[in-house]
């Protein structure tokens, strides 16, 4: 039978007993007032007769599993091993310890188990670009409505486990060891491209083979992109600098349009990446999995001409704090 749990008195608790016990008080009214059993009162009482004191005797109580070195080592492990499991840290620190044991450590050390921050890995260089493309636009503020974000966003007919956990403290959300790097590659689903301004939106464009720059001028630039910023004036059209982007066939077709220089592996400081966000979730709410492209690619255009204006533009006011939050981690992910 498993042990009841029961929170010792405090010696400030003991001290009350004895006092209301000497001022004339029954043990129920004293147990009354303290919220403890009458059995609990009567035996500090009886203790203080005996031994005129009410403190716990040293030693009473089941002995820790652990000491406090042994606690500071499975608090180490954690932070070293960030997605190791409790079971994992048991069988690394010893058998001295069970596994609740080694929970209540971590939870102690406030090193709760969180789904970790999926990210594009960075390298210094590119928190370098990043660090000086913001400074560039630290200026810009209404300036950003005039930009056209664009990008390519696959959606895969299976779902991405993310089952794995990792262990952090309050404010370690960011810190590097507890990201998630995201790889891109090739899986079963439908890739597609759009393009938000502050405004407006372009059709969504299905990209049904393997993207190259020829691939992308045909399907996307020449009967999307053109006519699209033709309608609007004044604009700036962003991308990000995927092979097809930056192609000399791409961009002898973009000639006449302005381009927003982009710093690499950041997709954290476009807003378009959370309109890519929006449709995944609603994607997930979806009770029959889609178990082929075209089911796919429908259930992918309905949300995409669906999403109010307004909440496009939401995303463009937010430009500012992800620039801001870009030189706060030194160039490094956003958190957006």
């Amino acid at each position: 039978r498993r042990r009841s749990h029961h929170q010792q008195l405090t010696e400030f608790e003991r001290g009350r007993v004895v006092g209301l016990r000497e001022g004339g008080f029954f043990f129920r009214d004293i147990a009354e007032r303290l919220g403890r059993n009458v059995s609990t009162v009567r035996d500090r009482w009886q203790q203080w007769s005996r031994e005129s004191t009410a403190s716990r005797r040293p030693g009473s109580g089941r002995p820790r599993g652990a000491n406090e070195r042994k606690d500071r080592h499975v608090q180490r492990m954690a932070v070293a091993h960030r997605i190791a499991s409790a079971a994992e840290i048991l069988a690394a620190v010893g058998t001295t310890m069970t596994q609740l044991t080694v929970t209540n450590r971590l939870l102690q050390g406030q090193l709760r188990a969180r789904r970790p921050v999926a990210c594009i890995p960075l390298t210094p260089n590119h928190c370098r670009l990043r660090r000086e493309w913001r400074r560039a636009k630290a200026h810009w503020r209404t300036e950003w409505r005039s930009v056209v974000f664009s990008d390519e966003s696959r959606f895969c007919l299976c779902a991405s486990d993310g089952r794995v956990l990792v262990r952090r403290s309050p404010g370690e959300r960011l810190r590097p060891t507890c990201l998630r790097p995201r790889h891109t590659g090739p899986k079963p689903g439908v890739m597609v491209w759009g393009a938000n301004s502050y405004d407006s939106r372009s059709t969504l464009v299905v990209i049904p083979r393997t993207r190259t720059a020829n691939v992308y001028v045909s399907l996307v630039i020449q009967p999307v992109v053109l006519p699209f910023m033709n309608s609007i004036q004044r604009r700036v059209f962003q991308q990000d600098n995927a092979r097809p982007h930056t192609a000399v066939v791409t961009q002898h077709a973009l000639q006449s349009v302005g381009i927003l220089p982009w710093p690499a592996r950041s997709p954290d400081l476009s807003p378009i990446e959370h309109v890519w966000d929006i449709i995944g979730r609603q994607l997930q709410r979806h009770t029959q999995p889609a178990l082929t492209v075209p089911v796919r690619t429908d259930q992918v255009k309905q949300p995409w001409n669906s999403i109010p204006q307004t909440d496009i533009r939401r995303l463009y006011y937010t430009m500012n704090a992800r620039l801001h939050a870009c030189i706060q981690n030194s160039g490094g992910y956003t958190g957006y």
